[in-house]
């Protein structure tokens, strides 16, 4: 007990205090970016798609070679290499996603066989060992007691602009409207002229654009190597089943949950206690409410 109350102790310490928060909304806006594709796939396609954190994985490599071997400016880098990942993943939009949409359970066997190809292809390519991206900036910010390097900010700044646009577009464009009439029923979006190949195309780039976004910043702040999609695959599996599978505001709360949560007790008491606390949430909530915070139950 004692040492528990020391360690709580420590997130009162208002420099501890402030690097927990900056963290935090780090770590959430990501897993929400890349939480967001994935809801969105599932919530109009009703597909599961295990390949998506290779697609955060090719997003970073990306913006690695644009920056690192073409020397490319971030400010030009970023947004080309994610929409050059996004584009090109319409091939397989074309080749593979298309046969599995409103068809749940062959989607997560042929997306899993589909994560593992991209996974190996990547290890064939690049090797398995790590590579870093530079940094945007080797500055810091120093507010009061707390110390904000720059690059983090600036990850947070890309991020939470990005979650704006999401919300713009789902909430303000025809397209986005399709998408959210789509999700609520598909035969009656039809009925209603909605061209639903058409959506579905558009919704695929969007969830690959978010997924290839996220993972940029991701190596950005850690490492890049063929197994980053990982971790980000597993975050959003987490996240969407905190805040409902398919509910968009679901998995915005349940990112912000979950980033706030592996910074506090991440900082606290380690890494092991984050991911137990984490995977425990999830299994209880599965028990007694499996459609998740925000999401509803089926009929």
């Amino acid at each position: 007990m004692p040492d528990f109350l020391s360690r709580l102790d420590i997130l009162l310490n208002p420099t501890v205090a402030g690097q927990v928060f900056v963290n935090g909304v780090s770590l959430s806006a990501i897993y929400i970016l890349v939480a967001l594709g994935f809801t969105l796939l599932f919530g109009i396609m009703r597909v599961v798609n295990f390949a998506h954190g290779e697609f955060a994985m090719l997003g970073a490599f990306a913006y690695y070679h644009l920056t690192k071997d073409l020397g490319w400016p971030w400010l030009i880098a970023l947004p080309i290499g994610v929409i050059g990942v996004a584009a090109a993943s319409l091939v397989l939009e074309w080749l593979v996603f298309r046969w599995f949409y409103q068809r749940m359970f062959e989607s997560m066997i042929g997306l899993l066989g589909l994560n593992m190809i991209l996974i190996y292809g990547g290890v064939l390519v690049w090797d398995t060992y790590e590579r870093n991206i530079p940094a945007v900036s080797q500055e810091v910010l120093m507010m009061g007691d707390i110390i904000v390097p720059v690059d983090r900010l600036i990850v947070v700044i890309i991020a939470l602009a990005s979650l704006a646009a999401f919300y713009l577009f789902i909430s303000h464009t025809r397209a986005g409207l399709a998408m959210r009439a789509a999700a609520q029923d598909v035969e009656t979006a039809e009925t209603q002229g909605v061209d639903t190949r058409w959506i579905y195309r558009v919704a695929f780039f969007v969830a690959i654009l978010l997924a290839a976004l996220a993972g940029s910043l991701w190596g950005q702040i850690y490492a890049v190597s063929p197994h980053l999609g990982e971790r980000p695959l597993m975050m959003a599996f987490i996240v969407v089943i905190l805040g409902g599978m398919g509910s968009i505001p679901g998995a915005a709360l349940g990112g912000a949950l979950l980033g706030f949560t592996e910074s506090i007790v991440g900082t606290a008491f380690g890494a092991a206690a984050s991911a137990f606390l984490s995977f425990g949430v999830v299994i209880l909530l599965l028990v007694f409410r499996p459609w998740g915070i925000l999401g509803t139950p089926e009929t």
